[in-house]
């Protein structure tokens, strides 16, 4: 077998992910909202066809999701009638500012499109991202991290997502909201929030089920590794019951801990050239991944990130 192949290999490893059962379902409602809108939907009828509010326990892989969502609706560039060319941005996704203020807001807004951040006052700031939203065609904006509302000091819970809502009013794309089930509070606290924002949540694999063991099944169809199994979804072994305690049923623990599994018994290293070797992949070594991954994490602190809070 050729070297390449095995820099293949170390290459999908590197890459791996792990899709939620949850995210098709996600995709296709993204897909709806944004026809809707190309098709004129309007803002103040039914606004929840056109925006989302989606929540879930951290490191159930939410923001995974939305990069590759925006990641599968790449950009593209357009000239104008008169020679000017602009960057076509369908899909826009940003993080909320730490801390949370008016200004970062905007900026992120901007940055989100690929321009560059901007000095000077909230408004000249508000407008110009309203306007990139608009020349750029942007069509969906997901902004993550709304936890970061909930400990803002500069604006209070309120104003924050009067901004927010703001952005829905005086622009016409598609808002999807993103955070964990804390952040529900916000969506909350008004009649006009839980209208305009229908929460959608994505759930944590709880137990050790069918719809997991089909999730190993589909890790190892990517991995694709020649003419060898790791037996990671066979349900009459220790393997998935193994990794769904080890992870917690969270995507985003359970990736880097298959990962550095993969590490451990050599796959990265410089003369890696023979498959044999994932033959060492037991319990003792998915146990030091998850070591390796997680540190010195408390069970109260597991159980705290794994339980899921609604």
């Amino acid at each position: 077998m050729l070297k390449n192949e095995y820099t293949e290999f170390q290459k999908r490893v590197i890459n791996l992910y792990i899709e939620h059962p949850e995210v098709k379902k996600l995709w296709e409602i993204f897909d709806r909202k944004r026809l809707y809108r190309r098709l004129g939907a309007e803002q103040d009828s039914e606004e929840g066809q056109l925006h989302l509010f989606v929540k879930g326990n951290s490191r159930v892989g939410k923001s995974q999701m939305m990069k590759k969502y925006k990641k599968l609706n790449k950009g593209y560039e357009h000239i104008k009638e008169d020679g000017t060319e602009i960057d076509i941005v369908p899909v826009a996704y940003m993080n909320c500012p730490a801390p949370f203020t008016k200004k970062g807001l905007y900026n992120q807004i901007i940055k989100s499109l690929g321009a560059t951040k901007m000095s000077g006052d909230v408004e000249t700031i508000k407008d110009r991202a309203y306007f990139l939203l608009k020349e750029q065609k942007c069509e969906m904006l997901i902004i993550d991290e709304l936890d970061y509302l909930l400990s803002s000091t500069y604006v209070s819970r309120k104003e924050s997502m009067e901004l927010i809502k703001g952005i829905t009013n005086e622009t016409d794309v598609c808002l999807i909201l993103v955070g964990t089930h804390e952040t529900d509070k916000l969506r909350k606290l008004d009649q006009q929030y839980k209208g305009r924002f229908p929460p959608r949540t994505i759930p944590v694999f709880q137990t050790c089920d069918q719809s997991f063991i089909d999730l190993l099944i589909s890790i190892e169809e990517q991995l694709a590794i020649p003419d060898y199994s790791l037996e990671l979804g066979n349900a009459d072994s220790a393997f998935p019951e193994l990794l769904h305690q080890l992870s917690g049923g969270l995507l985003g623990w359970l990736t880097p801990i298959l990962r550095e599994a993969f590490a451990i018994v050599g796959v990265f290293e410089p003369d890696f050239k023979d498959f044999s070797i994932l033959n060492n992949i037991d319990g003792n070594v998915l146990i030091q991944a998850r070591e390796n991954v997680l540190g010195e994490i408390t069970e109260e602190d597991f159980d705290d990130v794994t339980t899921n809070k609604i």
